[in-house]
């Protein structure tokens, strides 16, 4: 019923396929690598993905700024994850690239992977570019279906296996939660389409409040469960840990970043059709939606940071500071769905949502940066005796296998220590302000800086206190990785046999990361852009064909 509802609501025009024109473009790309790895033999399918990623940039940089169709929405919250998610795309391929040198996957394997990875890319961005349920849940699927592939493809050892499956059935079970978070949504505004449900909850009186006050918390709560699973979130933590060490490093770096833009991306959505404009039911419920943030923000960044700190195999470690980060990123939910409709953030113009894309933005920046030096760092070297035969390879895997690093390797050791400290949160680095954003926006919260801690203050005043604490907590775990590799020492080194790919990305990550760090107003300006426009939700505007989208202006409700 619900498909052919949206079915009968919308009218999709060709203008509509040339605002998806990067998402096609994946698509298309993903298709020939497909073809030519089946039928031409072709070996290099990470270099047909980068090359297609970069004709998606081309096309995404021709996009309107903002334009509006009947299923599709392409304003500055939509531009901004769309360049996040095909800059990180750009750099995992290159990353999956090195992995493939290390010949742990078979060569030939490669054009069947990157196509997938393509895949996952468009439905990623299609889903911050849609305008409606159906759609959204669609391309979530996109994200989900080629993330179990990529997992089965990247270990074809019983551990890997072991990883495949449990992701594969966690996902199931998220996947369902935020299909019965559409169902209780279309329940209350008769239609798939953001405005028009936005729109219904709007009404001060009649049926439709009623049913808007009874289904809202279940929807909230149900798409809350449903984007915990892809953050790894508290209570959908538990499968992070054993699936990052039972896959690969690349495969590693994929979960912790692409997974979280679309938890970010459902989280920001639902918040602006249930809050938005200040909906009568909404706003019974937005203490709901901003309380279970909160307590879910500060268990899972404390569950994530304790966690880690008992951990000595690198992918587990870094699992777990995953688990932590989502818990900051909650932060900035938490303080969005608190914050009054229309209120603009004090501090540099950043409120909630935008501390959250900035923070996600330098957050992948390290995360991948990390993930790639140890790609790149490949295998330890080997020790035997011309009696013995010489054993098999072992991966760069555990801290201990950092030990010395920065006499044999100066320029990884170098690259993974400003990613660490990064992520640790140490100025002026990127995570610092990352995290220093995320800290105002919850301290603006019901009174900006005052000191007055009744109601939602005393709140968000804890969890600002808890965030900091846990900074300090995962400083410790971060420091001890950086202690391994400059003040220990080793009688093994790295072969840093993974290939010149990897390294690029590596050293592509630390040019990033510096160039935040000294200019950080640039990021700063496009996220505040992009979380003011990911609050408004756009009316459905059906495009006759060969004219314009509709403009935001006269689109927004």
């Amino acid at each position: 019923m619900i498909l052919a509802a949206a079915a009968s609501s919308f009218t999709v025009s060709p203008d509509t396929f040339g605002l998806l024109a990067p998402e096609i473009i994946l698509v298309a790309a993903a298709l020939v690598a497909y073809l030519a790895g089946a039928f031409a033999g072709f070996r290099h399918g990470w270099l047909l993905a980068f090359a297609g990623i970069a004709v998606a940039v081309v096309a995404s940089d021709r996009q309107p700024g903002e334009a509006v169709s009947s299923v599709v929405c392409i304003d500055g919250f939509a531009s901004f994850v769309r360049w996040l998610v095909l800059v990180t795309g750009g750099l995992l391929t290159l990353v999956q690239a090195g992995d493939s040198r290390l010949g742990i996957r078979r060569p030939a394997g490669t054009c069947e992977e990157a196509g997938t990875f393509l895949l996952l890319l468009a439905g990623l961005s299609l889903v911050v570019c849609t305008n409606d349920l159906v759609l959204l849940f669609v391309a979530l699927e996109m994200v989900s279906i080629p993330t179990y592939v990529l997992l089965g493809l990247a270990r074809q050892t019983a551990r890997g296996q072991e990883a495949t499956l449990k992701y594969f059935f966690l996902s199931l079970v998220a996947s369902a939660f935020f299909l019965y978070a559409i169902v209780c949504l279309y329940g209350i505004g008769g239609s798939t389409n953001f405005a028009d449900i936005a729109a219904a909850m709007r009404s001060p009186d009649g049926p439709g409040r009623l049913v808007a006050t009874a289904m809202l918390p279940i929807a909230i709560g149900m798409a809350m469960a449903g984007a915990a699973f892809r953050l790894a979130a508290v209570p959908m933590h538990f499968y992070a840990p054993d699936v990052y060490e039972g896959t690969s490093s690349p495969m590693a770096a994929l979960l912790s970043t692409l997974p979280k833009v679309a938890g970010v991306v459902v989280l920001a959505r639902v918040l602006a059709i249930a809050g938005g404009g200040g909906a009568a039911a909404a706003t019974e419920w937005s203490g709901l939606f901003w309380q279970v943030a909160a307590v879910l923000a500060a268990v899972t960044m404390t569950v994530g940071n304790v966690m880690a700190l008992l951990q000595s195999n690198l992918r587990r470690l870094l699992a777990c500071s995953s688990i932590a980060h989502a818990g900051y990123m909650l932060v900035g939910i938490a303080a969005a769905a608190a914050a009054d409709p229309g209120e603009i953030g004090g501090w540099n113009g950043i409120d909630g949502l935008s501390a959250v894309l900035f923070y996600l933005a330098t957050y992948a920046l390290a995360t991948v940066g990390v993930f790639a030096a140890i790609t790149y760092l490949g295998h330890r070297w080997p020790v035997w005796t011309a009696q013995e035969p010489r054993p098999p390879r072992e991966e760069v895997s555990t801290v201990a296998d950092l030990d010395g690093l920065s006499g044999t390797n100066p320029v990884a050791a170098f690259a993974i220590a400003v990613f660490l400290l990064s992520l640790a949160g140490i100025p002026p680095l990127p995570g610092f302000w990352g995290k220093f954003s995320l800290v105002t926006a919850a301290l603006e919260v019901d009174g900006g800086l005052a000191i007055d801690f009744s109601g939602s203050r005393a709140w968000f005043v804890g969890l600002a206190v808890v965030l900091l604490l846990n900074a300090a907590i995962a400083a410790a775990y971060y420091l001890r990785l950086i202690a391994a590799m400059y003040f220990k020492s080793t009688d093994r080194g790295v072969q840093a046999d993974g290939g010149l790919a990897s390294g690029i990305a590596m050293l592509l990550c630390l040019v990033a990361v510096a160039m935040v760090t000294f200019q950080p107003g640039g990021l700063f300006q496009a996220a505040g852009r992009a979380g003011a426009a990911g609050k408004e939700i756009h009316a459905a505007v059906p495009i006759v064909p060969g004219e314009q989208a509709g403009s935001l202006e006269t689109a927004s409700r």
